[in-house]
């Protein structure tokens, strides 16, 4: 939803007489973000409750629910379009591509009636290994590519927009263009303000994993490799947002963390924070865990605030983060997971202050162009190229 937020700030400032349906579920319709969107932009937008789809798809859903899912919210764009009227729709934007999906689009030539229209990839990575990237084999790639090189020849698609900073360059087409990944600039408080709010000890170094937690983020890795290296050097973990409480089972009850609790170094705030009401986590950290399975190939927000917010982080040296840590110099990339890689990075940043604030510098250069109003820059230049208004 806040990649919504930053699109309509854009549309209001930038686009002459813009009016804005929003067509979404009934579900999504009711979230607080969704209404609170609604009435920070009441002047500006409409919304519209897309039919609900009730019958179900055997062959989208033989491929998994993800696909699945995916069938259901094409169908249900189409048949919200028909109840709207093709003529009265100028332009269609599809903020999250994912939401619907490559597959879809491409089996639907006709999905957004014939009118001009606009999307924003965050998960497609067919081109990493083009760019020189490291990553995990995955069969999607190949669909991916197939669906996407036949959707872009569409005349009707006006702009394929993608945060990945390597997607536009690897496919050199008029079409495609980059919306870096945005994130607000960091409001911080003092170090020792943050930590007494979350309840950490002043003197100790933090090891920050920031935001919904489940397995991706690798926190067997992390805690195995601060058990090697406490008591002896003090640092502590600080697990902020909501756990995914059956991915994260076995791990928090396991041997390491039963040591990094025994020695208080394991501190967790197991929900959800709200910017502008709570603390930024960042403001507490002295490192950040950037560190997911092999086959993430998302941007990763985080790692963008990490940067803003001149923390240094650890990662692999994988996929689009590894990258840009490397080129950044931002942080310590990791070759693998063991423990003693692991206990060997936060070692070395723990006990360097000096290399944490210059990789820190770095990380608020490399990343001073995710604004809000870069990411939707582009596609709101689209929507003026597209549409002619009165």
């Amino acid at each position: 939803m806040i990649l919504i937020r930053y699109l309509l700030a854009s549309i209001q400032l930038h686009v002459k007489n813009p009016r804005v349906t929003l067509l979404t579920s009934d579900e999504a319709a009711t979230h607080p973000n969704c209404q609170k969107l609604l009435g920070d932009f009441s002047h500006l937008v409409s919304l519209r409750i897309a039919p609900p789809v009730t019958r179900r798809s055997r062959l989208f859903g033989a491929l998994g629910a993800f696909y699945e899912r995916q069938w259901v919210q094409a169908v249900s764009l189409e048949q919200g379009l028909d109840e709207l009227g093709a003529n009265s729709v100028d332009f269609v934007l599809l903020p999250h591509l994912e939401s619907v999906g490559l597959l879809q689009i491409g089996l639907r030539p006709n999905l957004f009636r014939g009118r001009p229209w606009a999307t924003i990839a965050v998960a497609i990575g067919f081109h990493l290994r083009r760019c020189g990237i490291e990553g995990s084999f995955r069969w999607l790639d190949f669909l991916q590519k197939l669906f996407f090189w036949h959707i872009i020849r569409r005349p009707s698609l006006v702009c394929f927009g993608s945060v990945n900073p390597y997607f536009a360059r690897a496919i050199d087409h008029p079409k495609v263009v980059h919306c870096p990944d945005p994130a607000p600039p960091p409001v911080l408080s003092s170090v020792e303000a943050a930590r007494a709010a979350y309840g950490i000890r002043p003197e100790t170094c933090v090891v920050l994993v920031f935001g919904f937690i489940d397995r991706r983020k690798c926190l067997d890795a992390l805690f195995e490799g601060v058990a090697r290296v406490i008591p002896d050097l003090d640092l502590t973990v600080f697990l902020e947002g909501t756990q995914h409480r059956e991915h994260l089972a076995p791990v928090m009850n396991g041997a390491a963390a039963r040591k990094l609790r025994e020695h208080g170094r394991l501190v967790e705030a197991n929900r959800f924070i709200m910017d502008g009401v709570d603390i930024d986590p960042m403001s507490a950290a002295d490192i950040v865990w950037v560190f997911y399975e092999r086959d993430f190939v998302i941007q990763g927000s985080v790692l963008v605030r990490c940067g803003l917010a001149r923390r240094p982080a650890i990662t692999r040296d994988t996929g689009t983060i590894g990258r840009q840590v490397a080129e950044f110099k931002c942080g310590l990339a990791l070759s693998s997971d063991s423990a003693d890689e692991v206990a060997a990075a936060l070692t070395r940043l723990a006990r360097d202050p000096a290399m944490r604030a210059e990789m820190g510098d770095n990380g608020a250069r490399g990343f001073a162009g995710h604004t809000p109003e870069n990411f939707a820059r582009p596609i709101v230049d689209a929507i003026n190229r597209a549409v002619v208004t009165d």
